[in-house]
């Protein structure tokens, strides 16, 4: 049978699914954190009555679509798929999924699933799933914190905390402070090959600081030097490639220009004699 068959069937009732005896379960750890670049291993154990079986694992993304990864029949004890392996110890009934090379993309819920390979159908028995949290791997992190302030309403104040590594240390805001804080966000810039953390802090309060609103290590915005719109504006400069590409345009128009004129002077000289 196709490993995906089975799950077409059990999708959204997986522990609805029938088994032929109520003590038959596949026990796994229910989360696990993981920084990008580590790896994963999941222990699953099997409380089966049958000798014979086929082992299986999905993965559920967020978009709640179960997607088939690996699996091992019966008389197989290690496997290697690609970013997966996996390592069963029979007299244990424990299979062991590893997972290399973590990335935010793998962050997830990972099901095992084991099912009787005699009597012609499979009856699937799913594990609760264990939840994958994947935090990127931050390379020379430089913490640092903006603050932005309105300059018409002195009382709204904006922070931006950037290149932080995960988890961030802040403070837990109240209905009462008026303080937000926003989830993490990553920004990956695939230009430079590059991940970056960020997060954003706002409130309406006069005294509200960012000091207040991360307790991490960073640099903070010194009193002479804020950060106003209006300065950054000011001291915008152009690149200075897009310049040179300009001018190069421009020449290149000119010259045609003048080609096009050269060649209707001659044009009209020959008409004329």
């Amino acid at each position: 049978m196709y490993p995906g068959l089975p799950i077409l069937l059990c999708i959204n009732l997986a522990f609805l699914c029938p088994a032929s005896s109520n003590i038959q379960r596949a026990d796994q750890p229910t989360d696990v954190h993981k920084q990008g670049g580590e790896s994963l291993t999941i222990d699953c154990k099997f409380t089966v009555s049958f000798s014979y079986y086929n082992r299986y694992w999905y993965q559920q993304p967020s978009s709640g679509k179960m997607i088939y990864m690996t699996h091992l029949y019966s008389e197989n004890e290690n496997k290697k798929d690609g970013q997966y392996s996996m390592v069963f110890q029979k007299s244990l009934k424990i299979l062991t999924l590893t997972i290399s090379a973590l990335a935010p993309r793998d962050r997830a819920m990972y099901f095992c699933t084991v099912a009787n390979s005699t009597g012609g159908s499979e009856k699937l028995i799913f594990g609760k799933g264990t939840e994958l949290t994947v935090n990127p791997s931050i390379k020379d992190p430089d913490p640092t914190v903006y603050q932005l302030r309105d300059s018409k309403f002195r009382n709204t104040s904006v922070c931006l905390f950037t290149d932080f590594e995960s988890p961030i240390n802040e403070t837990q805001g109240t209905k009462d402070s008026e303080v937000f804080i926003s989830k993490n966000p990553v920004l990956d810039m695939r230009s430079m090959d590059s991940k970056s953390n960020g997060a954003l802090a706002w409130s309406n309060k006069i005294d509200f600081t960012c000091r207040s609103a991360f307790t991490e290590n960073a640099s903070f915005p010194s009193p002479e030097v804020p950060c106003n719109a209006k300065l950054i504006e000011e001291s915008f400069e152009t690149d200075m490639n897009l310049n040179f590409q300009n001018l190069s345009v421009m020449g290149l128009r000119i010259l045609l220009l003048k080609v096009a004129g050269f060649n209707l002077l001659l044009t009209l000289r020959l008409w004329s004699s």
